[in-house]
């Protein structure tokens, strides 16, 4: 099985603590892929490569998702899901 889990990012920054915990909890399950998503999140995907446990790292960066809104980010895993 695989995981998808979607790192805590908050102003571009990556709450390492919060993810590095959930990565911890969901490793068990399988390979781990760290979805980051925001209007700036780059640098907080590079750092959640760094956590022990991760196998992927996806990076969506755009002002659609600076909002921290359900609906785009929905349809965004919809659309990896295929």
């Amino acid at each position: 099985m695989a995981v998808l889990l979607i790192a805590e990012i908050t102003d571009g920054a990556l709450s390492m603590d919060a993810t590095a915990k959930t990565v911890s909890a969901a490793k068990s399950l399988g390979d781990v892929t760290v979805l980051a998503v925001g209007a700036s999140a780059k640098d907080a995907a590079a750092e959640a490569a760094t956590i022990d446990g991760v196998t992927k790292v996806l990076v969506a960066e755009d002002d659609l998702y600076g909002h921290r809104l359900a609906e785009p980010v929905a349809a965004l895993i919809a659309a990896l899901a295929g």
